[in-house]
């Protein structure tokens, strides 16, 4: 693996973990958000500042996402775009 790949593959894990530490000083200085916003690895970011991820997990899972995208070996610029329920609308249907 050349030197680039290597950092390729380090950048979203290093993106990660000061993702992790700035939720940290966050929460030190008692700022807590009231709602979260994430896209790509912003979304690992999003899952540790509401408590759905612990840091370890956080940035376990930013070095596999990672991992698995170097070793699928998909062409450059692809991207998958997801629609999102109305959970609110959804429920009141129900």
């Amino acid at each position: 693996m050349h030197l680039s790949e290597q950092l390729m593959h380090l950048h979203g894990i290093i993106y990660v973990m000061l993702q992790v530490a700035l939720v940290d000083v966050l929460k030190s200085m008692n700022i807590e958000p009231d709602g979260i916003v994430g896209h790509s690895v912003g979304e690992l970011g999003c899952a540790y500042a509401d408590g759905s991820l612990s840091a370890e997990e956080t940035i376990l899972a930013a070095y596999w996402r990672g991992r698995c995208v170097k070793e699928a070996e998909l062409p450059p610029g692809g991207m998958a775009a997801v629609g999102m329920l109305n959970l609110t609308y959804f429920n009141s249907k129900l």
